[in-house]
């Protein structure tokens, strides 16, 4: 009866697919970016950012001599000027809203292109882009992990991505996506090998379309 029990071990999903993948995951798991990395162009974005700052208080001050302007005069403006004054400060805060989507295009969350873990070296190593800037490289320790989270977002359950939370300079911490689209056969090949290295930090599988 006690030679009953491979069968459970057969129906396991990883199981499943060590057939067409090897038995032992190898000491290094690197991933490159899916897309070639270019140049960034954060220098010319910026330059237009303060540019456009820059001239804000020049809009705003004229602005303000015309209202006084003729405020002093005490006459009604006509039709055409209150509309071009109306246009002229319609224009002035489509410019600041279109400033404030930009800064905040520009400094939106960090996206990672490619992460190497290094069993030997006991190193995360990854490859970080922000809009705007060019690619850092930054590398983690496996120490400094707090913990790897696999989650699951396909509706029909088919892949995910790993969310790695760690410990930063002055006790900050952040958090990095990796290996986005990966198929739940892969995530839990890596997921395993990964347990081995760091233990209860490699969480189970959490599914956020449930």
């Amino acid at each position: 009866m006690s030679r009953q029990s491979p069968p459970h071990r057969a129906a396991a999903p990883l199981v499943a697919s060590s057939t067409d993948s090897p038995v032992a995951h190898p000491p290094i798991w690197h991933r490159g970016p899916d897309l070639p990395i270019i140049g960034s162009t954060g220098s010319a974005i910026l330059g237009f950012c303060f540019l456009v700052l820059w001239l804000l208080p020049g809009l705003v001050l004229a602005i303000l001599l015309l209202l006084g302007f003729e405020a002093m005069q005490g006459e009604p403006r006509s039709d055409g000027s209150s509309f071009t004054m109306s246009t002229f400060i319609l224009m002035l805060i489509g410019g600041v809203v279109l400033m404030g989507l930009v800064f905040a295009w520009i400094f939106s969350a960090a996206r990672v292109l490619a992460f190497t873990f290094d069993e030997k070296q006991q190193l995360l190593t990854l490859t970080v882009t922000r809009r705007g800037r060019k690619p850092t490289e930054v590398q983690v320790p496996f120490s400094d992990i707090i913990c790897i989270c696999p989650y699951v977002l396909a509706s029909y359950d088919r892949d995910g991505h790993f969310s790695v939370v760690c410990q930063g300079p002055r006790g900050r911490e952040f958090v990095y996506r990796l290996a986005e689209g990966t198929s739940l056969e892969e995530m839990a090949f890596h997921a395993a090998w990964l347990r081995g290295i760091i233990g209860s930090r490699m969480q189970e599988p959490l599914n956020l379309d449930k």
